[in-house]
């Protein structure tokens, strides 16, 4: 039966949506900036606290607005975060009406804690397939070994969630999976529409730690088997981007040596350095054009890669692209010298061929650090959304959102979003950890946000107090 969420998937045509009714517009050219129409904290841990997880956190968010329907918006986040790795679960979030009603859950069958079989859940990412359900792309584990990767369903707008699908599980601790990423074929003129693509790291025993893929046809229920990009890679962080014809562009963090497992804590750029693994970590990307079955030399989109500030866990690179031009946004942390680590942007009409980085971030300012940059585009307009941190007032972090309308050419000045977040109540995990990224997702009329906001618990004995905001702004 045809999911009721979805009709018909044309970007720029009005899109019948039958159960919710809501049209979708045609694409337009857009100016001035984006107006915020809501926005506020969308929710708080939903599981109970479970062994020594840091009580009260959210961590790591994702979001997605559906490409067919624009009043439906899902979040997820580590739900009470581990400072040795993962959560007790994966929370999610949901919206019917365009963020202005949030309702929360967390998702069913990953872990012990919620029916499951493993002790541990992290690094959700969360999608919209062709067919208009919801996918949720979690790294499951047990605090030694083996780990898995799974893959949740919702069909009604991420209202609730079926059990867990592994796409891929490891039974020998010679092999640990490792930073998953997920990404779905809405192209209609993609030879592979509707296909569903399960990107993750793979440490193995001698060393290497190759990006690899499996993808399902058949909304998740099974999936291929595993395809490696390179399998001499050290590598980790696949950012994948269908294009309009169905080729298929992973970016990814790449170094001459090993990067080391990161399972337990998700990241490769060490926290409290201010700088990249080494002096050889650079972003490269390959595409492939038989749907991940092979793929192109890579092509060096960025060298000499950050890890963001000293004293805080995040800033993974992040990559997006425009769905109706195929252009791709390339997001990463400068890395010094100095403090005042911009965030960069390096675009690309075909994965293979690269700009210069432009500077996204205003000024240079030495007191001014930047963590956790997100990209998302739609309707030929670019947004950036960071965390921005003035070492005057180190333990506070602000949420802002820039934007171009010419390609990534030049960038507008930054609005801010939400209340300042501290530092002093944020979880930790090898240093203060609003999660190694965070979510952004554009539709060529919506544009959503997710961010960690720590502040001072309602609890005057509590250590943490670290909450899920969103923000959805008229684009």
């Amino acid at each position: 039966m045809q999911n009721p969420l979805r009709a018909v998937t044309v970007f720029g045509a009005t899109l019948a949506l039958a159960g919710l009714g809501i049209a979708a517009p045609a694409l337009a050219a857009t100016s001035g900036p984006p107006s915020v129409l809501h926005m506020g904290q969308i929710g708080r841990q939903d599981v109970q606290s479970h062994g020594n997880c840091e009580p009260d956190t959210l961590v790591e968010p994702d979001i997605a607005v559906s490409p067919f329907n624009t009043k439906i918006e899902v979040a997820v986040a580590h739900d009470c975060r581990f400072a040795t790795g993962g959560a007790v679960d994966i929370f999610y979030a949901w919206t019917h009406d365009g963020g202005a009603h949030w309702h929360q859950s967390r998702l069913p069958g990953l872990t012990r804690a919620v029916g499951g079989t493993y002790d541990r859940a992290s690094d959700p990412v969360v999608a919209f397939g062709a067919d208009g359900s919801v996918y949720v792309s979690s790294l499951v584990f047990d605090v030694t070994c083996p780990t898995a990767v799974a893959v949740s369903r919702s069909t009604d707008g991420g209202a609730t969630f079926g059990l867990p699908v592994l796409a891929q599980h490891s039974n020998t601790c010679a092999v640990s999976d490792d930073k998953n990423w997920l990404v779905t074929d809405t192209q209609p003129n993609s030879p592979f529409y509707g296909r569903i693509y399960q990107f993750w790291t793979e440490f193995l025993a001698n060393g290497t730690s190759p990006q690899v893929v499996r993808w399902s046809d058949n909304e998740g229920k099974t999936w291929s088997g595993t395809h490696v990009v390179d399998p001499k890679d050290f590598a980790q962080n696949s950012q994948p981007f269908v294009q309009p014809g169905g080729a298929i562009t992973d970016t990814y963090l790449f170094a001459g040596h090993a990067l080391g497992n990161g399972t337990r804590q998700g990241f490769i750029l060490p926290a409290g350095t201010g700088t990249a693994a080494g002096s050889g970590v650079s972003i490269v990307a390959r595409t492939s054009f038989d749907g991940g079955a092979t793929w192109t030399k890579p092509a060096v989109v960025a060298t000499n890669i950050g890890g963001g500030p000293a004293g805080i866990r995040c800033c993974l690179p992040m990559m997006s692209g425009d769905h109706v031009t195929g252009r791709m946004f390339q997001v990463w942390n400068a890395n010094g010298p100095g403090t005042q680590d911009a965030v960069l942007v390096s675009r690309s009409a075909d994965g293979q061929h690269w700009t210069s980085p432009v500077q996204v971030t205003p000024g240079h300012n030495p007191d001014i650090q930047y963590i956790n940059a997100a990209v998302a585009v739609a309707a030929g307009r670019v947004f950036v959304s960071y965390g921005r941190r003035d070492l005057n007032k180190p333990n506070f972090i602000q949420q802002e959102l820039t934007w171009s309308d010419n390609g990534g050419a030049t960038f507008a000045p930054p609005i801010a979003l939400g209340p300042p977040s501290n530092l002093k109540y944020a979880a930790v995990a090898g240093g203060k950890f609003p999660g190694d990224y965070t979510g952004l997702s554009a539709t060529p009329a919506r544009t959503a946000g997710a961010w960690c906001v720590s502040s001072k618990p309602p609890s005057p004995t509590a250590a943490f107090h670290q909450t899920l905001y969103a923000a959805t702004l008229h684009t």
